[in-house]
């Protein structure tokens, strides 16, 4: 199978046209059109948002096995499939939130990215962020950073520690400019997780739906 079959085959099944395609992809439909008649082949940051908007890895757009969804496991993060490569990547968000950048792609499940950021003054930062908030994923410009040390890094890896939540508001005046909310979640304890929701330590629950990311804070 071609990639621009599999490409039409990953669309089809999510029942998107080719114009809603495009328009989620932030390029035109004749773009998307080139590729399904194999007249062209995306570019690598329209390959990786190709996977995202699919849920399924680069390999599986580029290679020759095609995965079955029926029998993916939704919370269970996917290491072994999902390949971005050795280089560290810029991930934009929605609204005013600027997203994180030079970061390393560890895994992903059906609702987060995963993801590792060095840093010079801790041991390196470790999170999760929101795939439906994600606008773009590029390389990163400039020298690669240091690569994490660990890939076991599921939703369970931020619970029973100090974490920072990023929550997107529902509803607002002012769109793009305070669409996120995160004031009252800065240094939190997340004590489990659910289908739809997380638990907090202390009690309070949080919507999965509204968390655009979180991140594990370290000391200085």
């Amino acid at each position: 199978m071609t990639m621009g079959e599999k490409i039409r085959q990953f669309r089809s099944a999510k029942e998107f046209s080719q114009e809603v395609l495009a328009e989620k992809l932030n390029v035109s439909r004749s773009a998307v059109a080139k590729w399904e008649a194999d007249g062209g082949v995306p570019e690598i940051d329209n390959l990786l948002q190709l996977s995202l908007v699919f849920n399924v890895s680069v390999d599986e757009l580029i290679g020759n096995t095609v995965r079955s969804n029926n029998n993916r496991k939704t919370e269970s993060p996917d290491r072994k499939e999902h390949d971005f490569g050795n280089q560290p990547y810029d991930i934009e968000l929605t609204g005013w939130n600027d997203g994180v950048y030079g970061v390393y792609i560890i895994a992903k499940d059906q609702d987060f990215l995963y993801y590792y950021q060095s840093s010079e003054k801790t041991s390196g930062v470790y999170g999760m962020i929101g795939r439906k908030y994600i606008t773009s994923v590029s390389p990163a410009k400039g020298k690669q950073s240091e690569q994490p040390l660990t890939e076991e890094v599921g939703r369970e890896f931020f619970c029973g520690i100090p974490v920072q939540i990023s929550l997107a508001k529902r509803d607002g005046l002012i769109r793009g400019l305070l669409d996120f909310r995160d004031d009252a979640y800065r240094n939190v304890t997340i004590e489990s997780f659910e289908k739809d929701v997380l638990h907090l330590q202390f009690g309070g629950t949080l919507p999965l739906a509204d968390i655009t990311k979180i991140e594990k804070l370290n000391d200085p």
